[in-house]
């Protein structure tokens, strides 16, 4: 095979009939012989094959394969050239049209095609049909799609679905990759059918091409899939991977990059139980606007929409969108029901009436007909003894003997079952809605015969049906199987006497453990579910907090909240509590709070004391330090400066002892305590600590600290730098700590550089700067639920505008100390009420002026937050001088020089000396 990039004519005697393309390899087969294309090259042909007898322009292949990105104009002629390269000097293959653009002049074999299936029944919905072949058609043009398809239990969404694709062509050009939400007793697993469905298309014929995207584009989600590579110790101390924010961002660039190359379909089933997380990349995905050439399909039960908020704003939020149908499926009518007994029993001589009972009786639940037909089938009351089919029974007893109802059906079903199908199926249900024998069976005696006896009930469509296969890493394999219905796993589980379902739990949650061994952490959703359930209180904790741990590694801080909050609860339960683990899990909790309360709530205060009481008994400085620090965090942030002192101190003795990326918070902590305090040279000892440090020790500390220390370190190290007159130093930190932040992606990071960027900008007089940086800040918060730092980017938006001239800026001004105060952050508000108090000078408003210094001088001795304090007096004389109190303006003009000059505040010292 020819390396990427060199170009090999068409071997001799080879024809236009012996060129195929393999999408899977990215290559060209001529005459039998492989010549490897470029990704992009690959791309142009495929669109070509696409659009088979079409002119593609060039701009439609620049959209289509380099989507919005710049510098590829000639791009296509590029490619087109390597393909002719390629394709040697025969009889042409792609034909220039004057300067349309290209088209391909023969069909073109594809090797590795899906092989073509049997059209699936599908009776009654010929309008959704249409509307989704639309949508797979406008997804092939570049326009990012999406079908929501809804309905009761038991109307057919996924049969729909299934018949959809069934029926699109059997070109390979296209690839499509499944995920399935599944209920749980606990918070759900953040991106779970988006990581189903990614580990499907790595192992999938596209596999080479998404593993090598996963590791360019996606590295979160690549260090997310099963694999050897990302085992962790369960143990250890740290909670998951170190950036937790960028996954919505990565999946959507990888999916963009994907579908320029081979469209695809994303089916996301049963969304009433997806995660918040799933729910929030399918929002941002419809809202971004690159072209994408990408169907996703959603199925969700409308009847769940209630227990589910986040569902029922998502759908509100896609059916706004040009490129959202939301097709909601009622019970198939008399019509639809005739056609499907005339598809099902061609030339049948069924009574006229008969369509009509059954759509009657069965309320139009495709799935209740489909049932009692199967079942009329294997009892002999549909039968063609002489070559057509009739009924052997009356039409009205048939159809009486349907139970009234889906779930009355259903259970009938159940009473059927012979008690060792009973059992079996029983178990199944317990293990899930998808289930494999290889985690039923104790032996491999017991797998073939658990194995051989599902198979036989898939055969007969009795409740399950084959789902692939599950391998384990010594190499035994077994089908997978599951339930046809959600109702069929539903009812067996409901039926269960709850002594024996408590037992089934806890024995399968126990032979998973066994069978992943080291992989166990992969399974810690299902492995807590089966141990909760079970009443196996330690085993359900120590897997419910591993699970919020990597749901707070996946930055799904509310769902691992939720999560790390049962395990404290698991916890509680336990009689013998292991100290270690649940100290892991308040750590986790902490973080998770931090991202999305920010620093001063209840909640986090307890979190904080309670791991407090654990870290002391431990001893260990890695165990204290993020605990110390986060009570620290909490009284810095309530301008308790005091006791932030006293932890800070604490902190520093610590240090010395602990590994960098956590002695790294201690410094910080130190440092930003003598920053609050006004004793701004004693910083730069600590800043210089951290940052020689490299930011590469701190990769592994935001989910312990909730923040990331590097950023934290330059976020304050700028405002340092700017109060002592290097300007440079000031712009260096900005511009280091934003990078860190864009590169980790974390909207709490990029929160903190954009607010102290804001705060550098107001302090150097440029009110357009401050404005810009401000607005950005709110826009930031209030798109990623970033609540600590939206008063903050009120509070200097309010005084840009107002200074500007903007009368709704003091308005605004106001609205952001209320913020604060309502989360109790005292911590800057000083700073807050001398903006408000410039904005009353500058309008003539001395009185409001004098009440806000008043008032922030009074916090500064309250709370010794003086790291502002020479600018209050600053601000004193000013207003004093427009008040006619030359005295009063003289002194407190001194008392600025003064204290500026003790702090070092060269910027505040030379602001002051102007105003003399």
């Amino acid at each position: 095979m020819s390396p990427p990039g060199v170009a090999r004519h068409m071997t001799i005697g080879a024809s236009l009939e012996d060129i195929e393309l393999d999408i899977a390899g990215g290559a060209l087969l001529l005459g039998g012989q492989a010549t490897r294309l470029r990704p992009k090259t690959l791309a142009v042909l495929v669109a070509l094959i696409e659009r088979q007898g079409e002119i593609v322009s060039q701009d439609d292949l620049h959209r289509l394969v380099w989507g919005n990105r710049h510098g590829a104009d000639a791009g296509p002629k590029q490619c087109i050239r390597e393909l002719r390269r390629v394709l040697g000097d025969g009889a042409p293959l792609i034909q220039t049209v004057g300067r349309q653009g290209y088209r391909l002049c023969r069909p073109v074999a594809l090797r590795g095609a899906r092989p073509k299936t049997d059209a699936l029944l599908c009776v009654g919905r010929a309008v959704e049909l249409r509307t989704l072949r639309d949508l797979a058609g406008a997804a092939r043009r570049g326009r990012r799609a999406i079908g929501l398809i809804a309905g009761e239990a038991g109307a057919g969404k996924t049969r729909l679905t299934d018949c959809f694709l069934g029926a699109l062509p059997q070109s390979g050009l296209q690839w499509i990759a499944r995920g399935q939400a599944i209920p749980h007793p606990g918070a759900r697993e953040p991106y779970g059918p988006l990581l189903e469905a990614l580990s499907q298309l790595a192992g999938g014929s596209a596999g080479a091409t998404v593993r090598r995207l996963l590791r360019d584009h996606a590295p979160s989600w690549a260090d997310q899939l099963p694999g050897p590579d990302h085992n962790r110790d369960p143990g250890a101390i740290d909670p998951g991977p170190s950036r937790p924010d960028p996954m919505l961002r990565e999946l959507s660039d990888l999916l963009e990059r994907l579908t320029q190359s081979l469209p695809g379909i994303l089916v996301l089933e049963d969304l009433h139980w997806a995660d918040p997380s799933t729910l929030a990349w399918l929002s941002a995905w419809a809202s971004r606007r690159a072209p994408a050439r990408l169907l996703v399909l959603g199925t969700y039960r409308f009847d769940e929409l209630d227990r589910a908020g986040d569902l029922d704003t998502t759908v509100a939020h896609l059916s706004r969108m040009a490129d959202t149908s939301v097709l909601t499926l009622a019970g198939l009518g008399e019509g639809a029901v005739r056609d499907y007994l005339d598809s099902r029993f061609p030339g049948h001589r069924f009574p006229s009436d008969f369509a009509a009972l059954l759509a009657h009786r069965t309320e139009g639940h495709a799935i209740l007909i489909d049932a009692a037909v199967t079942r009329w089938l294997a009892q002999g009351a549909i039968a063609r003894p002489g070559g057509a089919w009739h009924l052997d029974a009356p039409p009205e007893d048939m159809a009486r003997a349907i139970a009234s109802g889906v779930q009355g059906f259903i259970d009938t079903e159940v009473a059927r079952l012979d008690p060792d199908e009973r059992r079996l199926l029983d178990l199944a249900s317990v293990a899930g809605p998808t289930f494999s024998p290889l985690d039923l069976s104790e032996s491999r005696a017991a797998l073939e015969e658990t194995e051989r006896r599902f198979d036989s009930l898939a055969r007969a469509r009795r409740f399950i049906e084959p789902a692939g296969v599950s391998h384990r890493p010594d190499g035994t394999v077994a089908t997978r199987y599951a339930f046809r219905h959600a109702l069929h796993h539903e009812a067996l589980y409901a039926a269960i006497p709850a002594a024996n379902r408590q037992g089934l739990h806890r024995r399968i949650g126990a032979r998973l453990e066994t069978v992943h061994g080291a992989d166990a952490a992969e399974i810690a959703p299902a492995l807590a579910d089966h141990f909760e359930r079970g009443a196996d209180w330690p085993r359900a904790a120590r897997y419910r907090g591993m699970s919020g741990l990597r749901a707070l590694g996946r930055g799904a801080a509310p769902e691992a909240a939720a999560q790390l909050r049962q395990a404290l609860d698991l916890h509680a339960r336990c009689h013998d509590a292991d100290p270690s683990a649940e100290l892991r899990t308040l750590l986790g909790l902490g973080a998770a709070l931090i991202v999305s309360d920010g620093f001063t709530g209840a909640e986090l205060r307890s979190v904080y004391q309670r791991a407090n009481a654990l870290a002391v008994q431990s001893g260990d400085a890695a165990a204290v330090i993020p605990v110390l620090a986060g009570l620290w965090n909490d009284h810095v942030s309530r301008a308790d400066l005091s006791r932030a002192a006293e932890l800070a101190a604490a902190l520093q003795e610590l240090a010395a002892e602990a590994p960098d990326h956590i002695a790294m918070a201690a410094h910080n902590a130190v440092g930003q305590t003598r920053f609050f305090t006004g004793d701004f040279r004693a910083c730069l000892p600590r800043i210089a600590a951290v940052l020689a440090m490299g930011p590469q020790a701190s990769d592994d500390s935001a989910a312990l600290f909730g923040e990331d220390p590097t950023v934290v370190c330059h976020q304050y190290a700028a405002i340092v730098c700017q109060v002592l007159g290097r300007d440079g130093e000031a712009d260096a930190h900005v511009a280091a700590g934003s990078d860190r932040a864009e590169t980790l992606d974390q909207p709490f990071a990029r929160a903190q550089m954009l607010w102290a960027s804001a705060v550098i900008a107001r302090e150097r007089g440029d009110l357009a700067l401050t404005r810009d940086r401000a607005e950005a800040l709110i826009v930031l918060c209030e798109a990623a639920d970033v609540p600590f730092w939206l008063p903050a980017g009120r509070i200097l938006c309010g005084w840009a505008r107002a200074m500007g001239g903007a009368g709704e800026g003091a308005e605004l001004l106001d609205q952001g100390i209320a913020g604060n105060e309502a989360m109790q952050l005292g911590l800057t508000m000083p700073y807050g009420l001398a903006l408000k108090a410039e904005i009353a000078a500058l309008r003539g408003e001395t009185a409001v002026g004098f009440t806000a210094l008043r008032r922030a001088l009074r916090m500064t001795r309250t709370t010794g937050e003086r790291w502002y304090e020479a600018e209050l007096h600053r601000l004193w004389a000013a207003l004093a001088t427009r008040s006619g109190k030359p005295d009063s303006a003289r002194r407190a003009l001194d008392r600025a020089v003064s204290l500026a000059t003790e702090q070092g505040a060269a910027a505040f010292v030379a602001r002051a000396e102007r105003q003399i």
